[in-house]
């Protein structure tokens, strides 16, 4: 079996996918100019995150508005849905004055600009943090991973030597609704975001808790914090296999499954040929698909056959268990030819966007009722019930008898369709408190909950 030649990002790779919609074909033969992405972020970014370090080609004119060079991407001028992934970084610091150190670091790396059949666009980027320790708070660092940074409604391309372009304005105003769950979660104080002004709640969730206000609204003047508008440039040519895809389920229980649907591919390549495998593995190249043991690289694949694909379009589904998602790493969709990887034109790596956030375990409502209280010279019972949107909670209920401060009993109980009677011994008369703790599972978080206790007699 020939082993898959690994993707690299150059004017000649045969075959380029990016997050979203209609990927990448080699460069053309006529030689255009590279597309690029010109965005200064945002005002506050350049104001407030003023020192800014720029790597990978990226540039910076003398008003703040950066340069992501080397797109590669493509968009379709019949449909105007298209994705591009843009070369270059750029880490914004606050420096602390006088000393001239960084209190804190914000990065954006390889931006990508998705749009779709629709007019709906999304920027993602691959976005980092940094927060040095201070004031008593240790440090706090986050890992590079892949988010949605923005949203936006896309105006039609239009095209000037080789290149179409499109110049937009994030989407701002009504995007997280204050005191709304999302808000709440992100521990976003009442009454923000105002008017609902933010970036995408992907990023925000990225972002340590300590940075989050630098991207969305706390107060009436901060038009500043709003993402910039920029203009993103794509070829005009698509050729080859190209990959999109839609998240159409996540949540901690039945993981997070992919519509994803592929154009321009050929299931017969070379005799012997059949069909092409989809899978889902972290970003950075198609690994090894040498035998059987590497389908573990994968967090899921699926394989179509030559007869379901038509027209060189196909359309499939993937689920992939949340435990084998990785919270930090980065995830792409790659294709390649079936079975034996005859040769490398069906390849394809597409960047997926995933919201962690929905994959997280959540929150259960938990109800205690002492339904016999016990006495000096009678056992007692409590009753537990824990309810949830992510089916039967499942686990174990601990609960500590303290009076005083001090654990007197201990007992524990599993939980049977979200339910557990848990026994409490003889109590001599007194105040109590019971500290009831549900330990958490992968679906849903722990729970803590006290009642108060009286035994009269």
């Amino acid at each position: 079996m020939i082993r898959p030649t690994r993707w690299v990002a150059s004017a000649a790779a045969t075959t380029v996918a990016a997050s979203g919609l209609a990927l990448v074909a080699a460069a053309p033969a006529t030689a255009a100019p590279a597309p690029s992405l010109r965005w200064e972020i945002s005002q506050q970014f350049d104001d407030h995150l003023s020192s800014h370090e720029l790597g990978d080609g990226a540039t910076e004119s003398a008003d703040g508005v950066i340069t992501f060079p080397s797109g590669v991407g493509s968009y379709d001028a019949a449909t105007g849905a298209g994705s591009v992934t843009y070369d270059g970084s750029v880490a914004g610091s606050f420096l602390i004055p006088v000393v001239g150190t960084a209190a804190y670091t914000v990065t954006f790396a390889d931006p990508t600009v998705t749009v779709d059949a629709d007019g709906e666009g999304t920027i993602s980027a691959v976005v980092s943090a940094k927060v040095s320790a201070g004031r008593g708070q240790p440090a706090t660092e986050v890992a590079p991973a892949r988010v949605t940074v923005t949203t936006f409604d896309a105006p039609g391309w239009t095209v000037a030597d080789g290149l179409g372009s499109i110049t937009a304005t994030p989407d701002w105003a009504g995007v997280l609704a204050a005191g709304s769950a999302e808000a709440t979660a992100l521990e976003i104080p009442e009454g923000q975001p105002v008017d609902g002004q933010a970036w995408s709640a992907d990023l925000l969730g990225h972002l340590p808790s300590g940075l989050r206000a630098h991207f969305y609204a706390s107060g009436t003047s901060d038009a500043k914090k709003a993402p910039a508008d920029f203009t993103a440039q794509a070829s005009t040519t698509a050729a080859g296999p190209a990959v999109t895809y839609r998240t159409t389920a996540a949540s901690p229980s039945k993981g997070l499954t992919l519509e994803v649907s592929g154009t321009g591919f050929d299931g017969t390549t070379n005799p012997g040929d059949n069909g092409v495998y989809v899978g889902l593995a972290p970003a950075g190249g198609l690994p090894d698909t040498d035998d059987m043991g590497d389908q573990a690289k994968f967090a899921a694949a699926t394989w179509v056959p030559a007869a379901q694909i038509t027209d060189g379009s196909f359309t499939t589904s993937l689920t992939a268990p949340t435990a084998k998602l990785r919270r930090g790493t980065s995830y792409a969709l790659y294709t390649w030819q079936a079975h034996s990887h005859s040769n490398t034109s069906q390849d394809t790596e597409t960047p997926v966007t995933i919201a962690w956030a929905k994959l997280g375990p959540v929150k259960a409502k938990a109800t205690v009722k002492v339904a016999k209280k016990p006495t000096p010279s009678r056992a007692g019972k409590l009753k537990v019930v824990y309810r949830g949107s992510e089916g039967t909670v499942a686990g174990k209920v601990t609960v500590k008898v303290k009076r005083g401060g001090k654990v007197v009993a201990t007992r524990a109980a599993k939980l049977a369709r979200g339910k557990a009677t848990v026994g409490l011994p003889k109590l001599a008369r007194g105040s109590y408190r019971l500290k009831v703790v549900y330990a958490g599972s992968p679906a849903y978080q722990r729970v803590v909950k006290t009642v108060a206790l009286t035994v009269t007699r």
